[in-house]
């Protein structure tokens, strides 16, 4: 192995052969057996297109600015080392990178192979362009990552991107990639960008801490969920243009993309896609507000997910028609949870008529998922009939059609109708509803004298507590909205 630990020393390798300013530039030289550079201290040291028989290493060195272009080597490791700039470009095939326990000012990788980073601090950019090989990234801090373009996979395939432990004060980007997968675990930055990134395997991010914002924009992934898990935004997660791997194939039954948030809270969640795109909550929260999504984009939430506030856009809603219209615009389902996300929204706008259509049909939807005693009393008498106390035209209706159902039913029997009068005689009818309406309403008209017998004595009140039911609920119901 050849062992440099002098400028001079490394100088004399190359043409170079003497030291200039504390630096050295070896052009086109060759080593016929490994190099190490083992605590060589430098301003400047240029290795290009240089040829090793075997593996470049810089051990415990102190050098301001190290490029290494176009060597042709087994392996490069850089380890225990200060150095301020570090570019390293278009290494040879096969060529794996190692970086691990330095501390750098800025770190430039560019067209190179198989990378590994480690236990790594970098005061300003780490810049990787032009992948031709997977990246491993763990236990690092830097200023800012950005990950962009890459070499055609070609037999190799196509690189996978680890990050683990990675820590950055600014932001995290990925771009213009068509990676096999990315997989992201306990990483904390401001921002994350993902863009116009295809992937052959879902994404799996989990412990994702982001102070600022998440950016997902033209991310292309397989059928299967991808997801965020166990992670903390505490700004807006904006989704758009999320695509879905050989979603142009015709034979496809699903063409859906699909990104889930597991155990995740955020602030605030956009999402606007073209193609058909799913964005699942599942024991997730929203804190803010959750975005009106656009395009083909819809959102599904499960029933241990929250959402603080809704974008309703400026829709109105008169019915609930309208209203079950919206939702399933939005949501993949009309859920308790969806329809509570929206009923909160409008609560917050002090839209109270809206908010009883959305309880109502909450309740009767409710209703409906229970056993068939239950629900025919839910759906029948609590909602059909009592209006599950938000609907006064239920009750009123009921009220009304019990006063004319009573009106005719003593019309025909005869109980208010003096001999030789007949049913077409319209003062008798008209007493009979008259008297109808006195038994509902409780007015004290007094009752004919023909009826003053126990059993109608017993059928009066039996109205009379039935009319009170209903009046005091509509006027309760009334009086509520007024007040509000």
């Amino acid at each position: 192995m050849g062992v440099v630990r002098t400028l001079e020393d490394l100088a004399r390798i190359g043409r170079q052969r003497t030291v200039s300013d504390r630096s050295v530039h070896l052009h086109q030289d060759e080593v016929t057996t490994d190099l190490l550079l083992d605590t060589v201290s430098a301003d400047r040291v240029s290795l290009d297109r240089m040829s090793i028989d075997g593996a470049l290493t810089v051990r415990s060195c102190h050098i301001d600015e190290l490029v290494v272009d176009h060597v042709e080597a087994d392996a490069l490791l850089v380890v225990n080392s200060r150095i301020g700039r570090l570019t390293i470009r278009n290494a040879s095939m096969g060529c794996e990178v190692t970086i691990i326990d330095s501390a750098l000012d800025f770190l430039a990788l560019h067209s190179c192979g198989q990378t590994r980073l480690e236990r790594l601090r970098v005061e300003e950019l780490v810049q990787i362009n032009a992948l031709r090989g997977s990246i491993r990234i763990s236990n690092t801090r830097v200023s800012s990552l950005a990950v962009r373009s890459q070499a055609t996979g070609g037999r190799l395939g196509r690189p996978r991107v680890v990050v683990r432990g990675l820590r950055a004060r600014e932001d995290i980007t990925f771009d213009d990639l068509w990676l096999s997968a990315i997989e992201i675990d306990d990483v904390e930055t401001p921002e994350l960008t993902l863009q116009r990134v295809r992937l052959d395997e879902p994404l799996r991010a989990n412990e994702l801490r982001c102070s600022e914002t998440v950016r997902v924009n033209g991310l292309v992934i397989p059928a299967e969920d991808s997801t965020i898990s166990n992670s903390t935004v505490r700004g807006p997660v904006e989704v758009r243009n999320l695509g879905l791997c050989g979603s142009s194939d015709s034979n496809r039954t699903d063409a859906t993309a699909r990104l889930a948030l597991h155990n995740t809270t955020v602030m605030s969640l956009i999402s606007s896609s073209e193609a058909s795109s799913v964005i699942s909550l599942h024991g997730s929260s929203v804190t803010g507000t959750l975005g009106l999504p656009s395009g083909s984009s819809r959102y599904s939430l499960d029933s241990s997910s929250s959402v603080g506030d809704m974008d309703l856009a400026g829709e109105v809603f008169r019915n609930g028609t309208q209203i079950l219209s919206f939702l399933e615009r939005s949501f993949t389902e009309v859920t308790a949870a969806a329809l509570e996300s929206v009923r909160s929204a409008l609560a917050r706008r002090n839209r109270n008529r809206e908010v009883d259509e959305l309880y109502y049909l909450a309740r009767q939807r409710e209703a409906a998922a229970l056993p068939p005693l239950r629900r025919t009393i839910g759906l029948g008498i609590l909602g059909g009939v009592l209006g599950w106390g938000v609907r006064a035209r239920n009750p009123a209706r009921v009220l009304a059609v019990g006063v004319v159902l009573t009106g005719v039913m003593l019309h025909l029997a005869g109980a208010v109708r003096e001999p030789g009068r007949d049913l077409t005689d319209l003062t008798v009818a008209g007493k009979s509803f008259v008297l109808a309406l006195a038994l509902w309403l409780n007015v004290g008209t007094g009752m004919p004298s023909e009826l003053k017998t126990a059993e109608w004595s017993a059928l009066a009140v039996s109205f009379t507590a039935a009319g009170m039911l209903f009046t005091t609920l509509i006027v309760g119901i009334v009086i509520r909205k007024l007040v509000r």
